[in-house]
């Protein structure tokens, strides 16, 4: 799943872990010192990524780091505040300083409170992806084949995946945490030159499966209390019709079968003994051309209910100039369902939007959909805090350049609350948003 939406846990204390934590404001003169890899390297991919892994492990796996020490590269004092102002905490990543492409520091992986107060989890060489929680810890997926607690007793902690001989890491896409405090982890693997999806049990590797496909992909995850693993996704045959789909350990089951779907996020919701009810985000077609924004619901009886979401606002832009929306992440509590997500217009950018059930709420960003060529923004994470909902993401402006290397402009973590957007690090260069983990 892709975040700390385990719907009908048990209420979460509100963060006596605290992030208690040290923490640092984002500014040049406070984090220094630590290592990771820029987030244009994060995005292409980073070659040679086992031997760097190998080189990682030796002193980094299995370890538990006192939190202020990772703040200040493993040493050190720190003119540092608590971040425990906050319900609500932000996972991603950041550059933690302006730069330039040739002198930017590595790119970290982060918390936020919604004060901006950020913390420095540690040195990653592929970044965070997804988070969720359990018994006031935080757990996050890194992309390098890893998995990090940041727990109640103020340490963190950095898991490795295994990997039995013959397979390798390929990709991390998503964490979850059962109600009984199993950790589960999906992404995928390589073993003789064939990528194949995977997920692990609290670090030990379950199960990797392939599809007999032109493509597919598989992104996040959710785990229900009796070891039942749900991977959202799609699947592609005969380079046609691009099926939504969802793998249930690891068997695949189509959501559609008529034009263009894909499935994105998932959330487990009440339990009973029969099975858990799932819910899914993510589009399926057709809407001039494009797919529309549409969730899914698994009963406990087995039978599945789509609900797509028809009406799309067009910001007083012609119709003719919306080409579709699609929803990336899903939060269910007891009276709605929200889904975060964009509207495409044409000659403009992603609009980030949320819907509650069905109803499409826009939510603002700095730049003018008239004029912004190559605007994007990505709502990546949704969830209520004090019954406002909060959306994270990132967003590009071509307008807002570091240097000529980033030339549609530099990503930016932000968030969204009771719709007023918030950016998280001024003072940084390239930042993320992948999650929110709120505690009740």
């Amino acid at each position: 799943m892709k975040k700390l939406k385990f719907l009908f846990f048990p209420t979460i204390l509100a963060l006596a872990f605290g992030l208690m934590l040290s923490c640092s404001k984002s500014s040049e003169d406070n984090i220094n010192d630590t290592v990771a890899v820029t987030n244009d390297a994060i995005d292409e991919g980073v070659a040679n990524t086992n031997e760097n892994l190998e080189d990682t492990l030796e002193d980094n796996n299995d370890t538990a780091v006192d939190l202020e020490n990772a703040l200040n590269g493993g040493g050190g004092s720190s003119n540092s505040s608590s971040c425990n102002n906050s319900k609500a905490f932000i996972v991603g990543n950041a550059v933690t300083e302006k730069c330039s492409r040739t002198d930017c520091p590595k790119s970290k992986i982060v918390i936020w409170d919604l004060d901006g107060c950020m913390t420095v989890v540690g040195e990653s060489v592929m970044g965070a992806v997804d988070a969720a929680s359990h018994n006031n810890s935080i757990y996050i997926a890194d992309d390098g084949g890893f998995y990090w607690i940041v727990g109640a007793d103020n340490k963190i902690e950095k898991h490795q995946l295994n990997y039995p001989s013959g397979y390798k890491n390929s990709e991390v896409t998503g964490i979850s945490v059962n109600s009984i405090g199993d950790v589960y982890v999906a992404g995928m693997v390589v073993k003789n030159g064939n990528e194949l999806t995977a997920y692990w049990k609290n670090g030990e590797l379950v199960k990797s499966f392939s599809e007999n496909a032109d493509w597919y992909s598989e992104k996040h995850v959710a785990a229900d209390s009796n070891g039942n693993v749900y991977i959202p996704g799609w699947r592609m045959k005969s380079h046609s019709v691009q099926f939504a789909a969802y793998w249930v350990n690891g068997t695949r089951k189509n959501l559609t079968t008529t034009l263009d779907g894909e499935a994105t996020d998932a959330v487990i919701g009440s339990e009973v003994a029969a099975g858990a009810n799932v819910w899914i985000s993510g589009s399926h077609g057709n809407y001039n051309g494009g797919m529309l924004a549409t969730y899914w619901r698994k009963k406990t009886n087995g039978q599945i209910n789509q609900t797509k979401v028809t009406k799309i606002k067009t910001y007083g832009l012609p119709k003719s100039m919306v080409w579709s929306s699609r929803a990336t992440s899903i939060y269910v509590d007891c009276c709605a369902v929200y889904m975060a997500g964009v509207v495409n217009v044409i000659n403009a950018g992603d609009v980030p939007v949320y819907w509650k059930n069905k109803t499409q709420n826009e939510l603002p960003v700095e730049f003018n959909l008239e004029t912004c060529d190559r605007c994007k923004a990505e709502p990546n994470d949704i969830s209520l805090v004090n019954g406002n909902e909060i959306i994270v993401g990132d967003y590009y402006d071509e307008k807002d350049k570091v240097d000529s290397y980033f030339s549609h402009g530099e990503k930016k973590a932000v968030y969204w609350l009771d719709k007023k957007l918030h950016i998280l690090c001024e003072s940084c260069g390239s930042s993320y948003a992948v999650a929110v983990v709120v505690m009740d």
